[in-house]
């Protein structure tokens, strides 16, 4: 799954910016929604303390008629299609809005036009002298009504204002303010969408680059390691006053054979003196030659000890051996034997026992 993740990367960033995009979208759908709540509930209480108002208005004089206080009163206020009063006595409907709408509803009870069963809940939960809120639906249209029971003349009235969440909603300074609200929104919506297109591309790139560095650094490795081999190998051939022990002949060997190095020419030769032989030998044999000691546990160097001596010349037939040992042959230094091996000769260990056990 991390594998395939990795692989589609810019995909799967693509499909989580879209997810995001779609939650935050979501979340702002509630933000509005609650925003536009609060801004109903800040109405609705306005429009409470405006209906109290009127109420101190009726109550200013006793003994008012219904008529006085539908002409006085009620009728001296501003009311539309949109934002309206209506007034009943008990049971009975006394105005509903204007004088037209009045004689529509004359004579019927308040259950007659509060119709729908948010607005009946809303008359049944008014309280005596205290305006009390709600948001009911008549005719499809929701409205913000604010309402209250009051006794007047002995007789229970009922007040209400009833204001069409649209004006709220639709008004200039409330509306101004949501498209902002929702522009900003949708600006960071497509900044961190974008955003995010754009981090995953350069990741991408920046994997992308390291898989190439990775590979580089491979193959760099790689290089370094066949380096390290030859400088070793190199390193260690350079040791011109250095007789190996016997016991590393065989480790040589077959570093020697796997690396395809031949032919190659053994040469058995007796010493008397190691040390002037390492002398003389520093200076006539180059790196390609390597040196071990047959007897003894040790490689010494200046060591004026007597012994057998044992000459592998890399990349050297014999008869070049022979030509490199010319100058080394003198009253101390006698050869046995020079031989020269080849893939085709059988194995070097067994090969070079041979030629040793011929020449004991």
């Amino acid at each position: 799954m991390k594998a395939w993740i990795r692989k589609h990367y810019f995909g799967t960033v693509a499909v989580g910016a879209c997810l995001t995009g779609l939650i935050l979208l979501f979340m702002f759908w509630r933000f509005m929604d609650q925003y536009e709540e609060g801004v109903l509930e800040v109405c609705a209480e306005q429009q409470d303390a405006y209906v109290q108002l009127v109420l101190d208005q009726i109550y200013i004089r006793n003994n008012r008629s219904d008529a006085s206080i539908i002409e006085e009163i009620l009728g001296s206020l501003d009311a539309s299609t949109n934002k309206y009063w209506t007034f009943s006595k008990e049971e009975t409907m006394l105005f509903v809005k204007d004088v037209t709408e009045t004689n529509k509803y004359k004579g019927f009870t308040t259950a007659t036009y509060y119709i729908s069963d948010s607005a009946s809940e809303f008359l049944k939960e008014l309280s005596l002298n205290s305006v009390t809120h709600g948001r009911i639906t008549i005719e499809d249209r929701k409205y913000v009504a604010s309402g209250v029971i009051f006794e007047y003349n002995g007789a229970e009235y009922r007040l209400c204002l009833l204001s069409n969440e649209e004006v709220f909603l639709d008004n200039n300074a409330f509306l101004g303010g949501r498209i902002n609200i929702s522009l900003c929104y949708a600006l960071a919506i497509v900044v961190l969408a974008v955003g995010a297109m754009l981090f995953a591309h350069r990741i991408g790139k920046l994997r992308d680059e390291i898989n190439d560095k990775d590979a580089m650094m491979v193959d760099l490795n790689s290089s370094i390691a066949k380096l390290n081999d030859k400088l070793l190998v190199k390193s260690t051939y350079d040791m011109r006053r250095t007789l190996f022990q016997e016991s590393m002949l065989a480790d040589f060997l077959d570093r020697i054979v796997r690396k395809n190095v031949w032919p190659i020419s053994f040469a058995l030769l007796n010493c008397a003196n190691e040390g002037s032989f390492l002398e003389q030998a520093q200076l006539v044999l180059d790196r390609s030659v390597l040196r071990f000691r047959l007897t003894g546990e040790q490689a010494y160097t200046n060591a004026a000890v007597s012994g057998q001596i044992l000459l592998v010349f890399l990349n050297c037939d014999q008869r070049k051996a022979f030509t490199h040992l010319r100058p080394l042959i003198n009253v101390s230094v006698t050869v046995r034997t020079v031989e020269e091996w080849q893939p085709d000769r059988g194995d070097i260990h067994a090969f070079l026992q041979d030629m040793r056990s011929k020449n004991q």
